[in-house]
């Protein structure tokens, strides 16, 4: 029997997979602050030319860390392996506007996992939101010597009201309210 968080990966495999579906065409809303229905909500994210040019590392991102963790089962050398991997992609890495879109748009998607029920899924999204938030720091910002692990372990795997704590301090709607 598969635990919780592998079946969270596989959720994430089944997401990244129907993403490369769809396309753009089911991002393509513009977020922002919403105080209504939170299944129209994007939780801050803003599908703009940045968002579009960053849709094809995301779908890279998913795939090359669902591959890593399935290999090595440790969370922090997943990590590594896939930036390793997607390295080629410097305009992603390393703009800050690029760093801070993957973030929302990360954030975005906990916040509707989380919404949905699936506590699991928006722990490992949540995760990927802080190591992005945590590189942009590190690399381009310099304002952190290194990321902290047991912070990205600690919210992938965080209890629902530490999720939704986390969540709610980072988007600018009150859909978690």
């Amino acid at each position: 029997m598969p635990s919780t968080k592998k079946k969270a990966r596989n959720s994430a495999k089944k997401k990244s997979k129907a993403t490369n579906k769809k396309g753009a065409k089911d991002s393509s809303s513009v977020g922002g602050r919403r105080n209504g229905n939170s299944d129209s909500c994007n939780h801050g994210l803003d599908m703009n030319e940045m968002g579009m040019a960053c849709l094809p590392f995301v779908q890279k991102w998913l795939q090359g860390y669902n591959d890593a963790i399935d290999k090595v089962g440790n969370m922090e050398v997943a990590f590594k392996i896939t930036q390793a991997i997607t390295t080629k992609e410097d305009a992603v890495w390393g703009s800050s506007e690029s760093i801070d879109w993957l973030v929302s748009y990360f954030l975005m998607t906990a916040t509707k996992q989380y919404l949905n029920g699936n506590i699991d899924m928006a722990g490992v999204d949540a995760s990927y939101a802080d190591f992005f938030n945590q590189h942009k720091a590190v690399v381009l910002d310099k304002t952190k010597p290194k990321i902290d692990w047991h912070e990205v372990v600690r919210i992938h795997n965080a209890d629902k009201p530490t999720l939704a704590a986390f969540l709610r301090e980072r988007i600018p709607c009150t859909c978690l309210d």
